[in-house]
């Protein structure tokens, strides 16, 4: 097997599946099946990155911003799903139906995952590898790989935006805005730390270091202002941003385990 498994795509799918082990009914997400293809050890709880009490708000941000854009998607009515920086992302495996997935990914993640797949039998979408700091173009590859330009498209991007250098997230987004009418383009964002509630930046700048220090520094932080003037840049016509307050009053309001993304990444909504 190759050794592609990307550290953060594999950490991102073991919250997953920890809260639907530790957190209290009703879910936000229920996705077990990332950890069957992670294909990690019978003791991955016992990672210090998988403490459940300290990773809550990490927990809670990660499982929200997949739920909020398959609400989104399913809300749009739109057939083409393209996923940038898919990592372990499940949603081809979840959900049957008419919507066409196209995951796209850094190449060696992609070989590691498709190999993953085949091994456990699960259906796979299509796999589309693309190197965004390398220059190349998403939309050529996904086009490539059976894209209908002339139909709208719902893209997403979660959890990738911070990755990504200036120059590189805005010809991403740029991409996506060249689409059809009627496109959605939906996409994390991290603010900058010493403006996320007291209580969360110990957490948020640990994440930061451990980024830093796997290779995966975060280049670029922005506030709702600053990712909504970014998308309309791009070349939107319509941005709406979710904080992780709304996020928060949306889908947690009367749950009673403290579990929370308050503090954790904005969704922006942005429309061709």
């Amino acid at each position: 097997m190759s050794t592609g498994a990307d550290s953060t795509a594999v950490r991102t799918a073991l919250w997953r599946a920890l809260h639907t082990i530790v957190d209290d009914e009703p879910l936000i997400l229920d996705d077990p099946l990332g950890l069957q293809i992670a294909g990690v050890g019978d003791d991955w709880r016992s990672r210090p990155d998988m403490d459940p009490d300290r990773t809550m708000p990490n927990r809670a941000s990660i499982v929200t911003r997949s739920r909020a854009v398959e609400d989104e998607l399913a809300r749009s009515g739109l057939r083409q799903y393209v996923l940038l920086g898919a990592g372990l992302d499940t949603f081809a495996q979840r959900h049957s139906g008419t919507v066409r997935v196209f995951e796209i990914d850094q190449p060696a993640t992609q070989a590691w995952k498709r190999e993953r797949q085949e091994t456990l039998d699960l259906p796979l979408p299509a796999l589309v590898p693309v190197d965004f700091e390398a220059g190349d173009s998403w939309r050529d590859r996904v086009v490539a790989a059976g894209l209908d330009l002339g139909a709208p498209a719902f893209v997403s991007m979660l959890g990738v935006a911070m990755y990504l250098s200036p120059d590189a997230l805005h010809d991403t987004l740029s991409q996506a805005a060249s689409l059809a009418s009627g496109s959605v383009m939906a996409f994390t964002t991290s603010r900058p730390i010493e403006t996320a509630p007291p209580a969360i930046r110990p957490i948020l700048a640990e994440a930061s270091a451990g980024a830093a220090a796997s290779g995966h520094p975060w280049l670029s932080l922005l506030g709702p202002d600053d990712a909504a003037a970014l998308a309309r840049g791009a070349g939107f016509s319509s941005v709406q941003v979710l904080t992780s307050q709304d996020l928060h009053d949306r889908y947690f309001a009367d749950r009673r385990d403290g579990l929370s993304p308050v503090g954790g990444e904005d969704l922006v909504i942005a429309t061709v």
